[in-house]
């Protein structure tokens, strides 16, 4: 590709990002309305006037540790114990960031919205029954209802698995509605990236059907509630039943995977606007503004005859999205595994990860694992990289006659493009816009690479050599941004001189000044990525000068030969142009 043609794609797909980033944003007014959300006539925290004081249940788990509370009997607590998911401070990652009773995770709710309630609140205090190291039983009783709930930790990872019994004592028939909810705080600060860089936090609400459906903050816009797949509670329901619902970041999942009922259940989800409306007009001025994140399995409603009794099974899964653990996940479950996002072209990015793995197991570090990813895809993708090669070496050797063309038919452009396609024709040379296109077919794998080791939670928190200790952040003394930049220079330093001299000077500078800028906020794992990736393409691009000296002694036909009996020169001139 040309550096006049790569300057330009780069300067377009530079406008494109801004435009999304800024100027979508500010023409649809998504993100600075004031408009509230229509949430403020729905009631689900209704509780007791007198509380029962609080008492917490602890499970160690598969590599997880978790406190339950009697408030709803849900998660108080929830961390990895894995030392490489402690946080900066040395503290264990909390996954339960909500404190409210109506919005902890794993809170059950009976009432249903219509009908003969079989229970008085939504908040319930439950009694703390029998408990051992690795399971908590709680219950509740009244005049009209019996419950038994049992959270005990899964055989497999991250896991917990869920049991609820309810039977009615009452006289008459009653009714419950379940709902099963993970929920997640995060400030709106928390959540944005920057320089294309993903925040770690960056968090989406997601149904499993028989696809993935991933919802944002921007789903959830006040306009948006006026949808039909908006229930009256204004939950928005996916269409179809769902294998599991969840909250996901960039790293870690909060998943419930129904299991066994008497009904099927609707997956919901929600998104919640968060900010103090008494001091400020403008959600975005607030500078704790943010989102509580909720998914939901909702069962229906259910009558229950006098005396009977109705179960619920679920298991729920939090914890980091290794790729190993998904595929195991709820019982080999294999769809657990599109809790991993990698955007458009996932499926290369999955192909991409389970390959990575296979040579870690060879190397046993992630870094060098890397390397070699990248060396394979590299070679993988050479012979696209040929007729490119060839493209710039033809051209390189054309250009004394490419530029007394332009200097001709300066005032023709038609003319001049006559002229030049006979060059090329002569020389068997391709259009040099076809150089552009193994560039662009290669565009699915560089990004579905990109997405893959940017998100991949298997480089969280992992060192590689002494100055990158964590393959998921940027490195330290920002040693990758300069010798990534120093790289690139060097590259482009080497690439044949072809166009406009300006341009050249800009492709200089301008395309080491961008990947330093960018290296400054993406992980190291990406950087290590792009340092071996350009180290390749100065290989390859020596290689390919050597090459280009040995073809130096066939010189070029000028256009105005004509071996075959094609036009000369002087057949281009006005009035003779071929189309």
């Amino acid at each position: 590709m040309e550096r006049s043609s790569l300057l330009r794609w780069t300067l377009i797909g530079a406008a494109v990002f801004l435009f999304l980033q800024y100027g979508l944003p500010a023409i649809s007014g998504k993100g600075t309305t004031s408009d509230l959300q229509p949430l403020a006539g729905i009631v689900d925290d209704s509780a007791a006037a007198e509380r029962r004081a609080e008492a917490l249940c602890r499970i160690e788990g598969v590599r997880f540790v978790a406190d339950l509370t009697t408030k709803g009997a849900a998660l108080r607590r929830l961390a990895p114990t894995d030392a490489k998911y402690l946080a900066e401070d040395g503290k264990p990652t909390e996954l339960v960031t909500t404190w409210i009773d109506s919005r902890l995770s794993l809170r059950t709710n009976l009432r249903a919205p219509t009908g003969t309630d079989q229970v008085a609140y939504d908040d319930l205090d439950w009694q703390l029954g029998e408990t051992t190291k690795t399971s908590c039983a709680f219950s509740y009783e009244d005049e009209s209802v019996a419950l038994t709930k049992t959270v005990r930790a899964g055989e497999r990872p991250f896991e917990l698995d869920v049991s609820l019994t309810v039977k009615n004592k009452a006289a008459q028939a009653r009714t419950h509605r379940l709902t099963v909810e993970n929920d997640e705080w995060r400030k709106q600060s928390e959540t944005q990236g920057s320089w294309g860089g993903q925040s770690e936090w960056l968090t989406q609400v997601v149904v499993r059907a028989e696809e993935a459906t991933r919802r944002e903050p921007g789903d959830f816009e006040p306009s948006d509630f006026d949808e039909p797949d908006f229930t009256d509670e204004k939950w928005r329901r996916e269409p179809g039943a769902p294998r599991w619902v969840a909250i996901t970041s960039t790293y870690f999942a909060k998943a419930l995977v129904p299991v066994k009922s008497p009904s099927e259940p609707a997956g919901e989800t929600l998104v919640e606007e968060v900010f103090d409306r008494a001091r400020f007009h403008d959600k975005t001025d607030d500078p704790s503004f943010g989102h509580v994140y909720r998914a939901r399995l909702n069962y229906g409603k259910a009558v229950l005859e006098p005396g009977a009794t109705a179960s619920y099974e679920l298991i729920a899964f939090a914890g980091p999205k290794e790729r190993e653990v998904l595929a195991h996940a709820a019982g080999g479950d294999r769809s657990t595994i599109d809790l991993l996002d990698l955007g458009t072209f996932g499926g290369i990015g999955k192909l991409l990860i389970k390959y990575l793995y296979i040579l870690f197991g060879f190397v046993g570090t992630w870094g060098w694992a890397i390397c070699l990813l990248t060396i394979t895809v590299k070679v993988l993708l050479f012979p696209l990289s040929i007729a490119q090669i060839k493209s710039t070496i033809a051209m390189r050797k054309l250009k004394p006659e490419m530029d007394a063309l332009n200097e001709r038919y300066k005032d023709d452009a038609q003319q001049k493009a006559v002229a030049l396609q006979e060059l090329w024709r002569k020389n068997k040379v391709a259009n040099p816009m076809l150089g552009c296109l193994p560039a662009l077919l290669q565009m699915p794998v560089w990004f579905a690479l990109y997405t893959s080791l940017q998100t991949a939670v298997e480089l969280y928190h992992v060192p590689f050599g002494p100055f990158i200790p964590d393959l998921s952040a940027p490195g330290k003394y920002f040693i990758i941004p300069v010798v990534l930049g120093g790289s690139s220079f060097i590259q482009q330093k080497l690439m044949p001189m072809q166009g406009d001299p300006l341009q050249q000077k800009m492709m200089l500078y301008m395309m080491p000044a961008i990947f330093t800028a960018m290296m400054l906020f993406l992980p190291a794992g990406l950087g290590i990525y792009f340092l071996t990736n350009t180290w390749l393409g100065i290989a390859q691009q020596v290689a390919m000068e050597r090459y280009y000296k040995s073809q130096e002694g066939r010189a070029p036909v000028p256009a105005s030969e004509s071996a075959d009996g094609g036009p000369k020169a002087k057949d281009f001139g006005k009035g003779n142009a071929r189309v």
